[in-house]
């Protein structure tokens, strides 16, 4: 396999510095190919006083707005306006950063994306450390009887078919008898599939409209998302950089133990510290601080950052103590300011004119769509936990969720050359198609089921 040089956590992912319409090249000129792939702090630019001030108050907006659309009163008036789906996806705070990055408003540069990289590794370790807490053992004994065979049917085959399909795609790209050779090809399958495999947990929401199924979708979307965070870490552990500037040498067995004795570590730190009393203010700092350690901890390691920090929520969720209130709520508020600031460099890293990404999310939509609906079909059409045909039609077409966004980013911070990029693409792309669709759908469905009709019936 081809290897990867040990990084030092503030580097970007290829093609960023060097991809045509950075600050750095002037306009309609394309950078050199022996352009370096990523930008170290040393090689920071210097910077006139204007251009500084530009950039300081271009980022105080960002900051500014993230908090805003965080706050519970705009939540409640785009559930409203019916945009609250859209939304969840961040499309509007992607679209932030691709204009950041421009030359024109040229607030994201190169060197500040350097100095902001951490918040990707804190961004993953956040939305791991927040699925992992509302991943309570409990919740696994109230399933119905004969839940798993039919959550098995309905991840595991969209995850198969967008292997199948987006392997044979990527096998192409890369080159037949080299990619038999080195298979990459199945690495970026597996991380396809696992993002494809995850529906929004908001999908519940549109699905039963607060009726009867909601939880047993809910439980599901669980069950998702935790085959997709076992993707990843399989990923991360078996398809590790082997040249000589990598420090550690081991089995892929044994660095899903690391990854898992390490969640659990950080989670039993967290729980001596937490359980003790503690203000609201108190307990932010010391759960930010957690994340940002433990996700920092698993970037130098090579490991993902979403799979340490969500066994460390899981431990947390888990163990007894009266601080889960004043974690939950910790959460709660910081959960979608993070992750609107996350989407900001997302975008701003994203190489949006590359073509060969949207043709494969053409092939990811048609795959994940077939492969859902076989796998919802098998599932959920029979016995007494079935779905209605309407309800089966919206969970095949069912968005992607906020993981399905961070596999992939997780992904391209491991992976940075490649076709890891083009999937990237695929995956915001397909996330802002499913859901613009399902939204078309439902209110279709309720169209044509007559006035007073709730989310629940579609």
């Amino acid at each position: 396999m081809e290897a990867a040089p040990r990084r030092s956590g503030r580097e970007l992912p290829e093609g960023v510095a060097a991809r045509q319409g950075a600050p750095e090249v002037p306009v309609g000129e394309q950078a050199p190919p022996s352009a370096a792939p990523v930008m170290q702090l040393e090689e920071l630019p210097a910077r006139r006083p204007g251009v500084v001030i530009k950039i300081l108050l271009g980022l105080v907006f960002l900051l500014a707005l993230a908090y805003l659309a965080g706050q519970r009163r705009v939540q409640a008036l785009e559930q409203r306006l019916g945009i609250a789906q859209l939304v969840t996806a961040g499309f509007p705070f992607v679209a932030l950063g691709l204009i950041a990055r421009t030359p024109t408003v040229g607030i994201l540069t190169d060197a500040i994306l350097v100095e902001l990289s951490p918040l990707l590794h804190l961004g993953l370790g956040w939305i791991g450390i927040s699925i992992g807490f509302r991943f309570d053992a409990r919740l696994l004994d109230s399933l119905p009887q004969g839940t798993a065979p039919k959550v098995a049917f309905s991840t595991g085959i969209p995850f198969l078919t967008v292997v199948a399909a987006a392997g044979l795609l990527l096998l192409g790209e890369a080159g037949w008898s080299f990619s038999f050779r080195d298979p990459i090809f199945l690495r970026d399958a597996m991380i396809l599939g696992s993002a494809g495999a995850i529906t929004a947990r908001a999908a519940a929401r549109i699905i039963s409209g607060g009726g009867p199924h909601e939880p047993l979708v809910l439980q599901i979307i669980r069950l998702e998302e935790l085959a997709g965070l076992a993707g990843i870490t399989l990923v991360a552990a078996y398809f590790r950089p082997q040249d000589e500037e990598v420090s550690w040498r081991l089995p892929g067995t044994a660095w899903i133990f690391i990854t898992l004795g390490l969640g659990a570590a950080v989670g039993l730190v967290a729980y001596a510290i937490l359980r003790r009393k503690a203000t609201q203010a108190e307990s932010q700092v010391l759960l930010l601080g957690t994340v940002a350690f433990a996700a920092g901890l698993a970037s130098n390691l090579l490991l993902s950052p979403l799979a340490v920090c969500f066994v460390a929520g899981v431990l947390l969720v888990n163990f007894p103590g009266d601080y889960k209130a004043r974690v939950t709520t910790t959460l709660a508020q910081l959960e979608r300011p993070i992750y609107l600031l996350f989407l900001v460099i997302v975008g701003a890293i994203w190489n949006v004119g590359d073509w060969r990404g949207w043709a494969l999310m053409i092939v990811f939509l048609f795959a994940r769509f077939f492969g859902k609906w076989i796998g919802v079909r098998l599932g959920w059409s029979q016995g007494e936990l079935s779905l209605s045909p309407n309800e089966r039609l919206v969970l095949a077409a069912a968005p992607m969720g906020q993981l399905s966004i961070a596999i992939v980013v997780s992904a391209l911070l491991l992976y940075p050359q490649g076709t890891v990029p083009l999937i990237v693409t695929a995956v915001l792309g397909a996330a802002i198609v499913t859901e613009v669709a399902v939204q078309l759908i439902v209110r279709q469905l309720r169209s044509a089921l007559g006035p007073g009709t709730g989310e629940g019936s579609a």
